[in-house]
């Protein structure tokens, strides 16, 4: 029976004793780990215990693997932090390589400033950002920021345990010589470095200092200092100062610049919904991308990025595509999209259920069976896929995105194949749908 009232410490216990089987069976099918699929749920359920407030759960099964998904995440962040940053380690010269006492101490120190730094509002965690690896003085801060003075002190104030600990880990690498600081530099310079490479990107700040984030702050991927963020299969809608409704999808991070004369999205990673404001001051809206920007005029529409392109789509009122000298190239109204670069802008029909994802649906009709492993694998923790001899299969239905394992599953019934998880180097996971055997 769905549980309707908030849930105290005997309504969790009641909890763990109905479904703690049946959720460590769900986490087991994702991590193909028995061991690792009993400490997650373990987690999930010391999570609740560790909440102060109330949480509720009207459906007890689809709470639990809401709250697990945000373990999985911390758990894969982690992760891929350490081995990111045991990379790093294992690339110093003998004599400067730390023992494995000092290897702990390390990467304890990392994972709290990434703790702490994730923990920052956004405001305060760029002026952190300025001030410790930039080194810039309070004044330029302010000025680069927009804000007075004493808000930058008191945001300095603020990440107070954060600068402890970058500090620690400055004093933590001081052995290093420059030599091994230039190295681990040149390893870190990939032009267009893929996502996957964003965790690592952030293991060589840490061990490099402050020319390092200098480069990383360039680079395309931008989301552990972004102002909004979302995981894998994470969305987020967030309320801007002049009523802007903001909407994230998975794996997606913006960046705010709002002054006195315009207001700006910049879209790093992912894709996002914007309902604009009416602003009182009548401040243009603009929506930059890698691949050229946006001009709302007042409008409901969403974001993409791509490999090599971004694209838009209007659902209500009109979006200007802008060249890059900022004179008009394209303007959409509802119904119509767009995909833009650099070079070129095309219109087109907006893509039938594009905005499924806004209530956590992923819509197909008559889709080929590989593009929709392709649009899903957005939302799965592993690279999804399938063999030559059934990518033409055609896909249609409605499916919830809370559990990528049960529409692999559904989708590979209705179609007769079956779904099987490889596991490669390192532990990397790849599921493939497949023929069934017979």
């Amino acid at each position: 029976m769905p549980l309707a009232e908030p849930l105290q410490r005997q309504d969790i216990a009641t909890l763990y004793a109905d479904h703690h089987g049946w959720l460590q069976g769900w986490l087991r099918k994702k991590l193909g780990s028995t061991a690792c699929a009993a400490d997650v749920a373990q987690d999930t359920f010391m999570r609740l215990l560790d909440r102060e407030e109330a949480v509720a759960a009207r459906e007890p099964r689809a709470f639990l693997a809401t709250v697990a998904q945000r373990v999985l995440f911390n758990h894969y962040r982690r992760q891929k932090l350490e081995q990111a940053y045991l990379d790093v380690l294992a690339q110093l010269p003998p004599p400067h390589a730390p023992s494995p006492e000092e290897r702990a101490l390390l990467l304890a120190t990392v994972f709290e400033l990434d703790r702490m730094l994730d923990g920052l509002p956004p405001p305060v965690k760029r002026a952190f950002l300025l001030r410790q690896l930039d080194e810039l003085p309070q004044e330029d801060i302010a000025r680069q920021l927009g804000i007075s003075l004493a808000t930058v002190k008191r945001h300095l104030q603020r990440a107070g345990s954060a600068t402890q600990a970058w500090q620690q880990l400055q004093m933590q690498h001081e052995h290093l010589p420059p030599a091994a600081h230039a190295s681990l530099l040149r390893a870190c310079v990939q032009a267009n470095a893929p996502r996957r490479h964003a965790v690592k990107s952030l293991a060589l700040l840490l061990a490099c200092g402050a020319s390092l984030y200098a480069f990383e702050r360039r680079s395309p991927w931008r989301g552990w200092t972004a102002d909004y963020r979302t995981g894998v299969n994470q969305r987020r809608v967030v309320t801007l100062a002049d009523g802007t409704q903001l909407t994230l999808n998975t794996s997606s991070a913006v960046n705010i610049a709002y002054n006195g004369e315009q207001r700006r999205i910049q879209l790093l990673a992912g894709e996002i919904f914007i309902a604009t404001g009416k602003d009182a001051v009548q401040r243009p809206f603009f929506v930059d991308t890698p691949h050229g920007s946006l001009q709302a005029l007042g409008t409901r529409f969403t974001v993409r990025l791509h490999q090599q392109y971004a694209s838009a789509g209007v659902l209500e009122g009109a979006v200007a595509v802008l060249a890059g000298d900022g004179a008009q190239r394209l303007v959409l109204h509802p119904g119509e999209g767009a995909h833009f670069d650099g070079k070129s802008c095309h219109r087109q029909a907006l893509a039938p259920y594009g905005g499924a994802w806004l209530d956590g649906m992923l819509v197909a009709r008559d889709m080929r069976l590989a593009d929709f492993l392709t649009e899903l694998s957005r939302y799965s923790d592993h690279p999804l896929g399938c063999t030559p001899a059934v990518a033409g299969l055609r896909v249609s239905g409605s499916y919830p995105l809370a559990d990528v394992g049960a529409i692999l599953d559904a989708v590979s019934a209705s179609l007769q194949l079956r779904r099987n998880t490889v596991t490669r180097f390192w532990g990397h996971q790849v599921v493939r749908i497949e023929l069934a055997a017979h």
